[in-house]
């Protein structure tokens, strides 16, 4: 069979769509071989999901490390972009980054090979450029700025304070960590937080927002705004308010103003339809660590260490009008 570039990516990717309610089980496997000799590197993950409950999918990654000599492949030096993405699921992303992908970092760099970081920090980077030309460096969207930008919007729509409930990822996430620092930052000492968590997507916000309104003392009256570290648990918040039998307290709560987090043509559709009354939007990191890497191949350069993708409010924080 002739298989072209597309049918390859038809063929080599997952079938999984984060979120979906039927059942699915698939372990899934991506390596590189050596073109000469008999050596390969390869990630293999299995995602399991139960049919009917999507929040409950989880995902396993393992490393089959069998790196030795690559330095002959195509270049002087040859380049490998790790990219793992497991969308809406824990994975346990600081075993994954610090114990697996850091003894992997270091072999391949041994080799000369580059290695870049996509949307994501870690504290290994600066060690492995000490005695390398090759490239190697992080591309981020800055969570902690993300998270304090989201800060400033809370400030400019309740300028004379009031209460907001904040709908977070899961506590072990550094996502949500450092967006919720960042948030902390910058929110000011009259705006007092209700914080809710919740896994990274819409369905979960909308259950835990469920059982949080179960509570007696879950009042719209007692809040000004709603805001989610997405867009998708701000949304799944208004899914939630849209199932509140008494309509009253339904209209207060669905009136209030809701901010989430997302790339541009995400969010942005959502604040022009008055779903989100402001959002952070931010960039995704790929496309960015691929200029700057080919830039690096094509110059002989290296790119600086850490690059933070662009940042900003829409609309402008001077444009948010002060929820009265």
């Amino acid at each position: 069979m002739d298989v072209t570039t597309g049918d390859r990516w038809a063929l080599n990717r997952s079938t999984y769509t984060p979120g979906q309610h039927r059942g699915h089980y698939e372990s899934f496997y991506q390596r590189a071989n050596h073109p000469d000799r008999p050596l390969a590197f390869g990630l293999r993950y299995t995602i399991f999901a139960p049919h009917g409950h999507p929040d409950d999918a989880i995902g396993a990654v393992k490393l089959r490390e069998m790196i030795e000599e690559m330095a002959r492949i195509r270049r002087n030096h040859a380049v490998l972009l790790t990219r793992i993405s497991l969308s809406g699921m824990d994975v346990g992303e600081h075993c994954l980054e610090l114990r697996i992908l850091r003894r992997v970092a270091e072999a391949a760099v041994a080799q000369n090979i580059g290695w870049v970081i996509s949307n994501s920090d870690v504290d290994y980077v600066a060690q492995l450029r000490k005695n390398s030309r090759v490239p190697i460096f992080i591309v981020t969207q800055g969570q902690f700025e993300i998270g304090r930008l989201q800060g400033k919007q809370l400030a400019s729509l309740l300028p004379e304070g009031g209460s907001a409930l904040y709908l977070a990822g899961p506590s072990m996430s550094s996502v949500s960590t450092q967006r919720f620092e960042g948030m902390e930052s910058a929110r000011p000492r009259n705006v007092q937080l209700t914080l809710l968590r919740s896994k990274w997507s819409e369905s979960s916000a909308q259950q835990s927002v469920d059982a949080w309104l179960r509570l007696a003392t879950s009042r719209a009256e007692k809040y000004s705004l709603v805001v989610g570290q997405t867009h998708e648990l701000a949304i799944g918040a208004r899914k939630a308010f849209q199932t509140v039998s008494d309509l009253d307290q339904q209209k207060r709560w669905l009136d209030l103003p809701f901010l989430g987090i997302g790339v541009a043509n995400q969010v942005k559709p959502l604040v022009e339809s008055h779903v989100l009354t402001a959002a952070v939007i931010t960039s995704v990191t790929m496309e960015i660590a691929l200029r700057l890497l080919t830039r690096a191949l094509d110059s002989q350069s290296l790119p600086p260490e850490r690059t933070v993708v662009e940042t900003s409010s829409f609309p402008e924080l001077e444009k948010l009008a002060p929820n009265r």
